[in-house]
């Protein structure tokens, strides 16, 4: 096994794709409905990619870029409507990324369920909802992958029965957007400006074998379904949670972005805001690269895996050269590469905030500096990537499997960024262990421990803990447990 986090060797391995294969066979629990374009390989992915290629372009960047506003007006309305202390914003996030998804290219509009009790406290009779249903299968994908279907509706643990009813609900969701699909194909075929599921419905049709190479199953077609709902949704909302916690952190990064978005936006009102107008300069802009420095130093997919199929020579960022055997896994850590010191060396000591925690640890949040990718705010301590090369920075992946959707997922995630930081600041909330300590100091007579200054500070330390010591792996990285935060109405401008 080959384990690299240098972004010279990751790029001449991901980029070699035939002699360095992606090993479909780590990646069964993606054909828990069907096989689909993550499992799939040679002639058949190709053909997969065919089919689906119609439905990415300007006219799907334009329809995720109207659901992204329209979604994240509608849920900050229901999240301040009661209080504006939000307890599970990494949720939240993950579900405007699914309502965006569904919106645009599945043409399904979702209800929010994640304001309410979420999860369900005892299963319902009927369907659980879309939602619960994905997020559910989600978090138990190793159980429904590990025990057969047959067996799990037998097996009497509550864990078990709730990820059986998650998976057989969900399919219902996604078999219903196939039937609906499939009966308006029927009637008036979509040909022009297709979203995802026209295009998969069209390689159903006897006619997709001579222009694709391949006509999709029933399975395929839900497989595939299910492929993009978890891919999208999954890393755009983990992405999205990591940047509102790093913002309501970050006071002076959030003020600099909010500043960028009233420069840019004006007073005009989101239904004045267009993908082609307004998207390129927030993106290229200090929007942007709060987004891009999000995703480097918290970016959701930890490592990409490829098998060699031939001794193959590789060179390091130091010029070392070193040959790779035939049949080694290779596992290519981005988490490491997007933070090698050589390319991206730390905040300068002299820096106000400096990148050491109070035990004097390296800590990746008082790292956070989007200077680096907008020169206008200065950085001059720090190597930018236009300095080193895109070799260094690849989020989305690299190669000819890297992700298809990056573009969707850039628009989908600056509009909600825009969306809400246009409208509302985001800040701590102390959590109630720091209450609870408050609380007892003052019962000792600290008086300190009284004031909102003590409160706010231990809550700052909390968090940047929370930051370090509750991130952890599982399909994706992601926070644990909850960071809580406040929406504030901005005041006008």
């Amino acid at each position: 096994m080959l384990w690299s986090g240098d972004p010279e060797v990751i790029n001449q391995i991901a980029g070699q794709g035939t002699k360095f294969v992606k090993p479909v066979e780590l990646f069964s629990f993606f054909d828990i409905f069907g096989p689909n374009m993550q499992t799939s390989k040679g002639k058949s992915w190709r053909s997969d990619r065919k089919i689906v290629a119609p439905a990415i372009g300007p006219h799907s960047n334009a329809a995720m870029w109207q659901a992204a506003l329209h979604e994240s007006k509608k849920l900050t309305e229901i999240l301040v409507k009661d209080d504006p202390v939000v307890s599970h914003m990494k949720d939240h996030m993950s579900e405007i990324s699914l309502h965006c998804i569904t919106k645009s290219l599945f043409d399904t509009e979702l209800e929010y369920e994640t304001t309410n009790v979420f999860p369900s406290p005892e299963l319902p009779a009927g369907r659980l909802g879309f939602v619960e249903a994905m997020f559910t299968t989600i978090d138990k994908i190793g159980i429904i992958d590990s025990i057969p279907k047959g067996l799990r509706a037998w097996l009497p643990s509550k864990v078990v029965k709730r990820a059986d009813k998650a998976y057989w609900d969900l399919r219902g969701h996604m078999s219903d957007m196939c039937d609906q699909a499939s009966k308006v194909d029927k009637r008036n075929p979509v040909t022009t400006d297709k979203n995802v599921m026209d295009a998969l419905t069209a390689g159903t049709r006897p006619e997709s074998s001579e222009q694709h190479g391949k006509v999709l199953s029933r399975d395929n077609l839900i497989g595939n379904v299910f492929f993009f709902l978890l891919g999208g949704h999954g890393t755009a909302g983990n992405t999205l949670g990591f940047l509102i916690f790093l913002l309501a952190v970050r006071q002076d990064i959030q003020t600099q972005l909010q500043a960028h978005l009233d420069t840019q936006l004006g007073d005009r009102p989101p239904a004045a805001w267009s993908v082609e107008a307004d998207f390129p300069p927030l993106y290229t802009g200090y929007t942007g690269a709060v987004l891009k420095e999000a995703m480097r130093l918290y970016n959701v997919v930890e490592f990409i895996p490829r098998r060699c199929t031939a001794d193959t020579p590789v060179t390091d960022l130091g010029g070392a050269q070193m040959v790779v055997p035939k049949d080694t896994l290779c596992l290519l850590n981005l988490t490491a590469a997007f933070r090698h010191p050589q390319i991206w060396p730390a905040k300068k000591k002299k820096d106000k905030v400096g990148c050491n925690d109070a035990t004097g640890r390296y800590h990746p949040m008082l790292d956070f500096d989007p200077a680096r990718w907008d020169g206008s705010r200065g950085g001059e301590n720090i190597i930018k990537p236009s300095d080193v090369g895109s070799r260094t920075y690849f989020p989305f992946g690299l190669g000819p499997r890297g992700c298809l959707g990056k573009t969707l997922a850039s628009v989908m995630m600056v509009g909600v960024l825009a969306a809400v930081f246009k409208e509302y600041s985001v800040e701590l909330v102390a959590p109630p262990v720091v209450l609870e300590e408050a609380e007892a100091r003052k019962k000792e007579g600290d008086e300190e421990a009284a004031g909102e200054e003590w409160i706010k500070k231990r809550t700052y330390e909390w968090a940047l803990g929370m930051l370090v010591d509750e991130v952890e792996c599982n399909l994706l990285v992601e926070l644990r447990k909850e960071l809580p935060v406040r929406l504030v109405p901005r005041k006008p401008r």
